[in-house]
């Protein structure tokens, strides 16, 4: 166990480290993909939430109607 603490000791300098500019670039690319596939998703499952609950609303009243007469 005191290897790991040393371990940790003699590399604690880098874990301040930072990357540089560009890789920041691609990873800002890489996220801001995955947000725009994600907003798509969520997007197209509203449209459909929505239609379904039109669709059952219209399947009510069509059996309101039905039944009453």
């Amino acid at each position: 166990m005191a290897d790991l603490f040393e371990f940790f000791k003699e590399n604690e300098g880098k874990l301040h480290e930072r990357p540089g500019e560009k890789a920041w670039k691609q990873l800002e690319l890489r996220l801001e993909r995955r947000r725009k596939k994600r907003e798509r998703r969520i997007r197209f499952l509203k449209i459909g939430l929505v239609a379904l609950a039109i669709l059952m609303l219209l399947l009510a009243a069509a059996m309101v109607i039905f039944f009453k007469l």
